[in-house]
């Protein structure tokens, strides 16, 4: 039952099924709404597949019926309505914000309540305005910039000096991850795993292929599985033609549940030039798998611990990850040690820790 004196929180998020900030999103809305808050929930795009908790305003829905200027208006003043209608006193705002026009009407002209700003990405270009004193402006508004990771807080304060700035973590719900990794999956083969938005330029999809392609991976009939959606999708399935890898590189359209397939998978692979704290990292090893990624100093080596649940190698270093894949291929007891620690790794990760640190924040 939910405490009539608890605050009204919205949560405004891109979408709720695509990507590690959306599902963060839909986990927060989860976990506020246990915790007794009135949750209310704004998505930017009509792409609604992680469960969440709380009142739903889709927009994107909106502007499948009408993508004009005159309907970004239409937007602009549903989004209002529903602030005032339900009475916010809180925003938490996991999008990109990186448009000077757009952040500062919202700011001005919608947010007239709290609002903790989330900045999910190392590379912060894309959660604050181009310009760097407008950019303050917005921020120096809000209680709190929330960064998903030391090295996040640290760039955001070495750029913009502000003084809210805080980090908490990405959480993770272990009693979901391991009701839904129990799932069959109906694969006959040994593969290693990828799960994510086809984006190679942040991504760097290019070089986990090439990497496999270089590995001892397909000559052992190891295979490479790729899933989720993205515009960078059939650039991939081109490359892979061109490597002839048909026969290795599995790729697998967006699953609500990529957790059956970590659970069944070798080990999780990762080569993102850049990320903030990837969920990728924290459900793979909450599955017990163990994790390969390029080292971009920006979250992954607070949470991989280099041979003691994982694997870090030089970023954009094809022959550096090809001999990770390698090294877990030959060597069997750094294997199965990784794995028998990764979800002991990641238990301050969890739910019940995180959000008591976002309970302190919101009733502070």
């Amino acid at each position: 039952m939910q405490n009539s004196n608890k605050k009204r929180i919205c949560i405004v998020t891109r979408s709720l099924g695509e990507g590690g900030a959306d599902r963060v999103a839909s986990l927060q809305s989860v976990f506020l709404s246990d915790l007794g808050y009135d949750v209310y929930i704004v998505s930017i795009l009509n792409y609604i597949k992680y469960p969440y908790k709380g009142c739903l305003l889709n927009l994107g829905k909106l502007k499948e019926q009408e993508d004009t200027i005159l309907g970004r208006f239409k937007r602009f003043i549903a989004f209002k309505k529903f602030l005032n209608d339900n009475r916010i006193e809180l925003v938490i705002d996991h999008r990109v914000r990186c448009r000077t026009l757009s952040e500062t009407l919202i700011s001005l002209l919608l947010y007239r309540m709290n609002v903790f700003y989330m900045v999910h990405n190392y590379k912060i270009s894309l959660y604050f305005p181009s310009f760097k004193w407008m950019a303050k402006q917005v921020y120096r508004r809000a209680e709190y910039i929330v960064a998903v990771s030391k090295e996040v807080h640290r760039k955001i304060s070495e750029v913009y000096h502000l003084p809210n700035v805080i980090t908490i973590l990405n959480p993770i719900d272990f009693d979901y991850i391991n009701q839904m990794k129990m799932h069959h999956v109906e694969i006959d083969y040994k593969y290693i795993f990828w799960y994510g938005r086809f984006e190679d330029g942040s991504k760097n999809l290019t070089l986990l292929i090439n990497a496999y392609n270089s590995s001892v991976l397909p000559d052992l009939e190891i295979k490479l599985i790729l899933m989720g959606d993205g515009k960078d999708k059939l650039k991939m399935k081109r490359l892979i033609t061109r490597l002839n890898l048909n026969e290795s590189v599995v790729l697998l359209p967006f699953s609500k549940n990529p957790f059956a397939f970590v659970n069944n998978s070798f080990f999780v692979a990762l080569s993102s030039r850049y990320e903030g704290l990837p969920m990728t990292i924290l459900e793979s090893l909450a599955c017990g798998i163990p994790v390969v990624s390029v080292d971009y100093n920006t979250g992954n080596n607070e949470v991989i611990k280099n041979g003691y649940n994982g694997l870090l190698v030089r970023n954009n270093d094809v022959k550096a990850l090809s001999e990770a894949f390698n090294t877990f291929v030959r060597d069997k007891e750094l294997y199965l040690g990784c794995k028998e620690n990764a979800i002991e790794s990641v238990k301050p990760y969890g739910v019940e820790p995180i959000s008591k640190q976002w309970e302190g924040i919101i009733n502070a």
